[in-house]
């Protein structure tokens, strides 16, 4: 026999909370590590988004990683890389924004990957890359590698929120274009694929 479901109880097929999403979200981003492909991507982001915004509201209001996850809590980086994971999420499932949402956007440009212009010469690379405030560039590689560090660090209880990962936020500040000095931080260098 299964399990009834009742009152306000949603039928689960094996992802039954947020630590299970996270995992569903590394099995994603270890398919990404193989190679570009669209619906990988998409998936990605789309669980991302979800262990984000969703799926923290099924959890004790006092756990560790439920306050990770209070945008007030995190740094203002941060929060910009939710927003392009947002605005990728929401075009990609809807296509056509609500006045709100497109009032809320912040990525202005996507790349597919195939353009010959300034970002794929500065960046090398070949995989598809959104553009926010003209200086701001993120790559699809990029996103989940700055995606993965910040649900790692959600999920260690052993880590305090008052200590957001440095490498997280130098990775952030290495997108902007128009700051960019040091060298290159090793969250950004994560490839996907062969690219």
């Amino acid at each position: 026999m299964g399990k009834l479901i009742a009152d306000k109880q949603g039928p689960v097929l094996g992802i039954d909370s947020s630590a299970s999403m996270f995992d569903k979200l590394q099995f994603e981003s270890s398919r990404l590590e193989l190679g570009w492909n669209p619906y990988d991507a998409f998936n990605f982001l789309v669980t991302g988004w979800h262990l984000f915004e969703d799926w923290v509201k099924s959890e004790d209001p006092r756990a560790l990683s439920r306050m990770k996850r209070q945008r007030k809590r995190l740094p203002e980086p941060m929060n910009l890389v939710l927003d392009v994971v947002r605005d990728l999420v929401n075009g990609s499932k809807h296509f056509e924004l609500n006045p709100d949402a497109a009032s809320k956007r912040r990525v202005c440009e996507v790349h597919t990957g195939e353009e010959v212009g300034f970002y794929e010469y500065f960046f090398h690379e070949e995989i598809p890359a959104v553009t926010v405030d003209v200086h701001w560039y993120f790559s699809i590689r990029v996103l989940r590698n700055l995606l993965i560090r910040y649900f790692e660090w959600v999920f260690d209880d052993s880590v305090p929120i008052a200590e957001f990962p440095r490498e997280l936020l130098d990775a952030i500040s290495y997108c902007n274009i128009a700051t960019r000095s040091g060298p290159t931080p090793a969250i950004w260098l994560i490839g996907i694929g062969n690219n």
